[in-house]
């Protein structure tokens, strides 16, 4: 079969207009999902800067493309009184969900100091090294009660401890400008960073989202971007239709096949059907 470069281009855009539904049922999970994992990328449309924002749930991926990297697109997706559990690395626009739970990514956290610790020198390297110490025995302390060999008493005693330990850092007078700026962005996180060891079912880092990011990374370094608003559109509905999909163990051509040959009129009941959003 022969197929031009515009009739495939085509083609995609009128699966994503089919798959509208989907993904308008894909933002109502979100919304109203208890955990999410945000993050965020840079994009291109026609060659102007924009942002891949991706929303992680248990059992949902959305991807928005927007011009803005701020708290407005989170705000405006997830909803200004968002008050589930979200984490995040330490982008600022996500400190203005007030009403949420947060937890810090530690990789991130990790990734700072490890890059403190490579450009410190004599005196300045003993803050990072004893961040990394923290951070990487905080990891330790969840991977005992993963498995089984901590009780709840042993887990508060070592939650306690690690408190401790950070409320001594915090204190610590310090002279170097990288290692006062990691400071000061730990101290205004500080109640952010172990919030895992109390909540079990989240994780201490923001890996989901991270992981749903690459698929649409290659696509990005292979196509250099969109070239017109409707394509970058055509890669929020697919994006997060077939991410969903991978999430949920369903058969992507079997879905899409159910969604295409499905009459308009009925279209968003077979995405309910396919989708059903969680209740909070």
């Amino acid at each position: 079969i022969s197929v031009s470069r515009g009739g495939s281009a085509q083609v995609v855009l009128r699966v994503a207009e089919r798959h509208e539904p989907a993904y308008e049922a894909i933002g109502q999970i979100v919304r109203r999902s208890d955990i999410v994992y945000p993050d965020e990328t840079g994009w291109k449309i026609a060659g102007w800067l924009q942002w891949l924002w991706v929303f992680v749930t248990r059992t949902a991926v959305l991807c928005v493309i927007r011009p803005s990297r701020g708290h407005d697109v989170p705000e405006a997706v997830l909803g200004a009184d968002y008050d589930g559990r979200m984490i995040h690395d330490g982008w600022s626009p996500y400190d203005f969900f007030e009403h949420a739970t947060h937890q810090q990514c530690l990789e991130h956290l990790l990734r700072r100091a490890r890059g403190l610790l490579e450009r410190a020198t004599r005196g300045a390297v003993r803050f990072p090294r004893k961040v990394k110490e923290f951070l990487s025995d905080a990891l330790a302390l969840r991977d005992r009660r993963t498995r089984g060999t901590i009780g709840p008493h042993g887990l508060a005693i070592g939650r306690g401890r690690l408190e401790k330990r950070l409320d001594r850092l915090l204190e610590w007078n310090l002279s170097h400008d990288g290692n006062r700026k990691f400071q000061n962005h730990l101290a205004r996180h500080s109640h952010e960073i172990l919030t895992f060891l109390y909540e079990p079912d989240i994780e201490a880092t923001n890996w989901p989202a991270e992981q749903a990011v690459r698929p649409l990374v290659v696509n990005r370094k292979v196509f250099g971007g969109n070239r017109t608003a409707a394509g970058g559109h055509a890669q929020e509905v697919l994006g997060s239709v077939f991410a969903t999909l991978a999430k949920r163990a369903l058969d992507t051509v079997l879905f899409l096949s159910n969604v295409i040959c499905t009459p308009r009129s009925q279209r968003s009941l077979r995405v309910r059907q396919l989708l059903p959003a969680p209740t909070r």
